[in-house]
């Protein structure tokens, strides 16, 4: 196994663990389907967060929920977002358009990029926050993922967006990790860290639900993913969440 990326506590952390089959995100209104049933034969979820991308090339597709730009949407600096989740870990792969992403970071008045992941675990969609997305979600980790000019490790604090918004774990925390080269990013989040910050009712389980918002030149909008349910009412580009499953 390749050299697993070294970042505070979840440094030592176990990134291979065996997977059952998971179903993949059609980005349309989640459904609480029932999961299917383990496939005999499984392989080994090995994601090194080392800015080399050829591991999530080697994933099964049922393994990973993947939302790509709709052409119709108002953005086009994303062209693709993936993830992929095992009981200890979720991983994240960005796709971003070439021509955008070199604006963005070498032609922006501030040449930085923010990213804010959206996370909703209870599978409740009317409650907490609902701007940038058709469905709410509870939680972000918010951070940089470049600075002047490139790709930095990302380094995100959790916040809390339902009754209050709450800052639980820094960016210091090591909840999260990320490293991007070319037009690719890739992040790993520690669910455990996670489920030990929340309350029992919105920890992680099996099914949850997440997307990404990118900021440019500031907090400037950059992209919204998923936007795939963009229609002519929902003409900001907003869609609903992405569906994860996890894999075991």
């Amino acid at each position: 196994m390749k050299k697993v990326f070294s970042f505070l506590a979840i440094a030592a952390m176990i990134c291979m663990v065996s997977c059952k089959k998971t179903s993949t995100n059609n980005n349309e209104k989640p459904i609480d389907d029932p999961i299917d049933d383990p496939i005999e034969e499984v392989a080994a979820i090995d994601i090194t967060i080392d800015g080399q991308f050829e591991d999530w090339a080697a994933l099964k597709p049922e393994y990973v929920s993947v939302a790509k730009n709709n052409p119709n949407s108002p953005w086009e600096g994303v062209s693709e977002i993936r993830c992929c989740a095992t009981p200890d870990f979720v991983y994240y792969y960005i796709k971003f358009n070439s021509a955008s992403l070199k604006e963005c970071l070498e032609e922006m008045d501030t040449p930085e990029m923010h990213i804010r992941l959206n996370i909703n675990t209870d599978g409740e969609f009317t409650s907490g926050y609902a701007n940038y997305s058709l469905d709410a979600y509870d939680f972000i980790v918010e951070g940089q993922i470049a600075a002047e000019g490139a790709f930095v490790d990302f380094a995100g604090t959790l916040h809390q967006r339902f009754d209050s918004w709450q800052d639980l774990i820094p960016s210091t925390g090591g909840l999260v990790a990320g490293k991007g080269a070319g037009t690719e990013y890739e992040i790993l989040f520690a669910r455990e860290l996670f489920n030990n910050a929340v309350t029992a009712e919105h920890q992680m389980g099996d099914i949850f639900y997440t997307g990404i918002r990118f900021y440019c030149n500031g907090w400037d909008e950059f992209s919204n993913m998923p936007n795939a349910s963009v229609d002519d009412g929902d003409g900001n580009g907003w869609g609903h969440l992405m569906k994860v499953t996890t894999v075991k």
